[in-house]
C-alpha cells in the first residue's frame, strides 16, 4: 500500500485501498482489509490519518466455537525530513524519511493496527462457559454431568489454618 508523494501538492489528500490480507502480510483467517487515509502534506511533514477495516475468522478461547470479528481502527503518523524534529512527537507517531522522498509505504505500519486490533481473549459472547475440564463437553449447551467436588490437595493447609482461624472467638 504505498502512497506517492512526490510532486503532490500541499493540502490534504485523500487515498482508499482495498487489498487482500495477504498483500498486507495478515493471515487467511482475515477478510480484505479497507482503508481510508487522509493526509495533510506541509512544507516540513506529511500528517497521516489511517482508518483501517477488515474482519476475522476465530475460535472462542474458552469453548472452540467459530466467531466471527469486525475489526476497526486507526492510526496516525508523521512523516517528517528533518530528524531534529522528530522529538517533538511521540515516537511511535513519527518517522524520519529523506528530502525528497516520493513514495511512503503505509503496508507495514496498516498490518501491524490490525493486529493490536485483534482482542486478547477472543469470547463468543461475554458469559461464554468454556469446556468441562473433564470431559471436553461445551458447557454452554448445558451441563456435562461431571462431578465438580474434586479438591486440590496443595491447599489443604490454607484451608485448615483458615479454619483454626474462623473457630478463633476473637
Amino acid at each position: 500500500m504505498k502512497i506517492q508523494v512526490g510532486g503532490l501538492s500541499e493540502g490534504i489528500h485523500r487515498f482508499h485501498f482495498d487489498v487482500p490480507a495477504s498483500d498486507v502480510g495478515l493471515g487467511e483467517e482475515f477478510s480484505d482489509v479497507h482503508t481510508d487515509v487522509e493526509l495533510d502534506k506541509t512544507p516540513h511533514q506529511i500528517v497521516l490519518h489511517a482508518d483501517i477495516h477488515t474482519a476475522a475468522d476465530f475460535s472462542c478461547d474458552r469453548c472452540t466455537a467459530p466467531l466471527s470479528s469486525r475489526l476497526d481502527s486507526s492510526y496516525r503518523m508523521h512523516y517528517i525530513w528533518d530528524e531534529e524534529g522528530a522529538s517533538v512527537y511521540d515516537v511511535a507517531e513519527v518517522q524520519v524519511i529523506p528530502q525528497g522522498s516520493a513514495v511512503i509505504d503505509i503496508t507495514e505500519d496498516v498490518r501491524q493496527t490490525v493486529l493490536i486490533a485483534v482482542p486478547l481473549k477472543l469470547l463468543c459472547r461475554e458469559d461464554c462457559l468454556g469446556l468441562c475440564p473433564h470431559c471436553g463437553k461445551d458447557l454452554n449447551e448445558g451441563p456435562c454431568g461431571c462431578t465438580t467436588e474434586e479438591v486440590d490437595s496443595r491447599w489443604d493447609k490454607l484451608r485448615a489454618l483458615q479454619d483454626r482461624k474462623s473457630q478463633d472467638p476473637r
